[in-house]
């Protein structure tokens, strides 16, 4: 009965079921619904105690959570469009937490994870890694608001409460995929032994320049995303020590991106920022 609403759950929560000793920072109280720090995490080594925290402000209204786009805040009931951008968000609940490296952990500040609306809440990823590779998180999270809304049946006005969520009206979970952690062998042990380290990278005229040092040339598969863990360019390369230059026909936009070369022996990731003026 209801006009699907698209809701953009900025606010982002981490954790399952305890709490960490995490302190949210009442610096953002009077900001806008977001997460600090707006994207990006440290890499971890193996064996290393890691811990990372972030604080959010959690929208206070639908409209909030929609970014101001009042075309995304309205229900369709018995032929009739109501506006429900000034329903109050009850919270925002983390559902759960994909791909977490083995060995580490992620808890929030809230008693299940339950962020109420209008609130500055903190989360924290920690523990000692055990396994290298690249994380790319999955934070899967839902919305909770309730309202009245008054329909006319038969010429008599009728006033329901509705209860509405995010995964209830557009059918799935809202997924956030823009946080990545990359876990290193100890003492970059996995790049030191093959003796492999990029140097610069550069994009320009989907030309893609890799610096290399390295002390033999082998094949890659060299694979480029994007903070939201979209693949722009995957692509079996050869790499030799030295410049590398190898051309796609690809235009991307500017902004940050993550590449990543691996074989059997080796795995080595990296960031750039694309600027192409």
């Amino acid at each position: 009965m209801c006009k699907k609403i698209i809701i953009s759950l900025i606010c982002i929560v981490f954790s399952m079921q305890s709490s960490s000793q995490c302190i949210p920072d009442t610096i953002y109280q009077d900001s806008l619904p977001n997460i600090w720090p707006s994207s990006g995490f440290p890499d971890a080594t193996i064996g290393e105690s890691y811990s990372q925290i972030w604080t959010m402000k959690i929208p206070s209204t639908l409209i909030e959570a929609a970014l101001g786009d009042t075309a995304f805040v309205t229900v369709d009931t018995l032929g009739q469009t109501f506006y429900i951008g000034d329903w109050p968000v009850d919270s925002v609940v983390t559902i759960d937490v994909l791909n977490t490296p083995p060995g580490m952990s992620v808890d929030c500040n809230t008693s299940n994870c339950v962020f109420l609306g209008g609130t500055v809440a903190c989360a924290e990823i920690n523990g000692i890694p055990t396994t290298p590779d690249w994380y790319d998180l999955q934070i899967i999270s839902n919305l909770y608001s309730h309202g009245v809304i008054t329909v006319v049946v038969g010429g008599v006005p009728l006033t329901l409460p509705v209860n509405v969520n995010y995964f209830d009206i557009v059918g799935h979970y809202d997924t956030v995929s823009r946080y990545m952690i990359t876990v290193n062998q100890a003492s970059s042990l996995e790049n030191v032994n093959n003796k492999l380290e990029i140097i610069n990278i550069s994009l320009k005229n989907n030309n893609l320049q890799l610096k290399i040092q390295s002390n033999f040339s082998d094949k890659f598969q060299l694979n480029i995303t994007d903070l939201i863990s979209r693949r722009v360019l995957v692509k079996e390369i050869i790499l030799e020590s030295g410049e590398n230059n190898f051309i796609f026909n690809q235009k991307l936009q500017n902004g940050l991106y993550i590449i990543n070369l691996q074989n059997q022996n080796t795995r080595i990731s990296d960031k750039f920022y694309l600027d192409s003026k």
